[in-house]
């Protein structure tokens, strides 16, 4: 019985409707009972103290009402302001589950449900949309490799064969010119080709595969470090690495003018794997950042990185302040990897 003494055990029991109508109905009740006893000894007295009592008792009224309504809709107010916050790819706020009204407790509750639904479904999503992109990038690779790759050669060794029937010299050296621009393209279409699915990354690994992107090109210092890793990880694991290392590199060169960058990879005694790449480029403000990934926009590849970084339950870092250089940081669980 003592609990029903307690007005803490109404507050968290009574919905919002039930609230409002208690109130309101006292209201009435106060007012249809106090009225007239409070008429009957005022209409002796002058009329303009009449004016200013009514005056007063309605506007007693509408305050009481105002303050009762505020107070009982504060936690749908706050619930409104979460589902403000919630943007499309970015589903962390959640509403508390802790509000006074079972009603908007409830209602809390089926929206956090809602949220990790759609996360989940747009997780399912973002994972099959990404093992379709590396099949179509390693079926073009093949194609370019063993195709087009081919075929240029096949043309190269003609030229050559070419060469040694011809004792024209100028007819030579169109020949020649022609040989190093289809030596130049094969060149270009092996880049192309190791740049869509490098063949190292299925053959060898993550390390080779790294190893290989840190010599690629002429541009910064490109230092690589591994502790720990012993063997091959899981394909998945080594695909979502890889393709973060390629989009950080990326980025240092092409954004950030880095003249060096220092790629770590280390393995946590079987449990979880940690990437990190660090430039001493220009810099950004992380927070300057969209939260979404639209076309056009800057930070799409950071939302790529930490898109595939998330799929394997992992978290992605981005550490970088104006002029003094950007550290990504990738941290990837094994056992639920294996488990999934």
């Amino acid at each position: 019985m003592s609990r029903y003494m307690n007005p803490g055990f109404w507050h968290r029991n009574l919905t919002t409707f039930q609230k409002l109508v208690i109130a309101n109905s006292a209201i009435i009740i106060v007012g249809a009972v106090g009225g007239p006893l409070i008429t009957l000894e005022v209409t002796r007295a002058l009329l303009p103290v009449l004016l200013i009592f009514l005056l007063g008792g309605l506007i007693t009224i509408l305050v009481v009402n105002f303050l009762i309504l505020r107070v009982a809709f504060r936690p749908l107010r706050e619930l409104e302001s979460t589902m403000a916050a919630v943007q499309p790819g970015v589903n962390e706020p959640r509403a508390r589950a802790d509000f006074a009204d079972p009603d908007v407790r409830r209602l809390a509750s089926l929206f956090n449900s809602m949220l990790d639904r759609l996360e989940e479904e747009r997780l399912q999503v973002a994972e099959r949309v990404m093992q379709a992109q590396e099949r179509e990038r390693q079926r073009v690779a093949r194609e370019l490799h063993d195709q087009t790759g081919q075929t240029l050669t096949h043309e190269i060794i003609s030229l050559d064969l070419l060469l040694e029937r011809t004792a024209d010299s100028e007819a030579r050296q169109q020949i020649e010119a022609v040989k190093r621009t289809l030596e130049q393209t094969l060149e270009e279409v092996h880049r192309m080709a190791q740049d869509l699915r490098p063949s190292v990354l299925d053959d060898l690994g993550l390390v080779p595969a790294l190893r290989t992107l840190a010599r690629q090109g002429a541009g910064p210092e490109v230092r690589l470090q591994v502790e720990g890793l012993h063997g091959r990880l899981p394909l998945p694991i080594e695909t979502a690495l890889y393709r973060i290392a390629q989009e950080a590199l990326i980025n240092a060169v092409k954004y950030a003018r880095a003249a060096h960058i220092d790629i770590r990879l280390e393995a946590h005694d079987g449990t979880g794997v940690r990437l990190s790449v660090r430039d001493d480029g220009v810099g950004f403000d992380p927070r300057r950042l969209p939260a979404t990934a639209e076309p056009g926009r800057a930070g799409l590849g950071l939302f790529g990185m930490r898109e595939r970084a998330t799929l394997l339950h992992g978290t992605l870092e981005v550490h970088s302040q104006p002029a003094k250089g950007t550290e990504i940081i990738v941290q990837l669980p094994l056992e639920e990897t294996h488990a999934a």
